[in-house]
């Protein structure tokens, strides 16, 4: 399988990019210029290999607003961008295929291997930040956010309805990475 990655020859890490997951944030801290997205080369076996995931419910509001209030578009394409509020957006993700969709609403499942060696979260993003700069080697140092979305708490823009259709489309996410709606 093809995954979006950045790799370092020199610190010896892949870096499996989901987006909406502080992915702006890891490309400045090492600055990137561009990315790959192939199938990895054989010599990378012994290389650290991470990624990042984040809570489907908050993941998708932040998408939201960064693509289709702030028009971000990055090719979400007509179909999302056309979205007339939230729920209507909530509503186009209950009839997507997330597997094979933009990226933006796709899984998080989807970006990496099972195999990968750690898996941080964006909601303690810092701390598990710390732990990848143990593993790469390199000093623990503030990690920048970058591209934050200022808005109120994901669960205030969510009904019942919005919430369940979430949590039946992201069920693979949300047991895989143990997430629950309001933490």
């Amino acid at each position: 399988m093809k995954y979006l990655y950045q790799s370092d020859n020199n610190l010896q890490y892949i870096y499996y990019i989901t987006p909406k997951c502080a992915t702006r944030t890891f490309f400045n801290f090492f600055n990137y210029k561009s990315v790959d997205y192939k199938k990895l080369a054989e010599d990378c076996d012994d290389y650290f290999s991470w990624s990042f995931v984040r809570n489907p419910w908050d993941r998708l509001l932040s998408t939201y607003i960064n693509k289709i209030i702030n028009k971000h578009d990055n090719g979400i394409g007509y179909n999302w961008s056309q979205s007339k509020c939230f729920k209507d957006f909530i509503l186009k993700v209950k009839n997507a295929n997330i597997t094979d969709c933009n990226r933006h609403i796709r899984g998080l499942y989807t970006f990496f291997p099972q195999d990968v060696d750690f898996v941080g979260k964006f909601e303690n993003l810092q701390q598990d930040f710390d732990i990848i700069c143990d593993k790469i080697g390199i000093p623990q140092q503030q990690l920048p956010h970058k591209n934050k979305s200022n808005h109120k708490h994901y669960t205030e823009y969510y009904d019942d309805e919005t919430r369940e259709i979430v949590a039946e489309k992201y069920a693979k996410d949300i047991e895989y990475f143990g997430y629950k709606f309001g933490e």
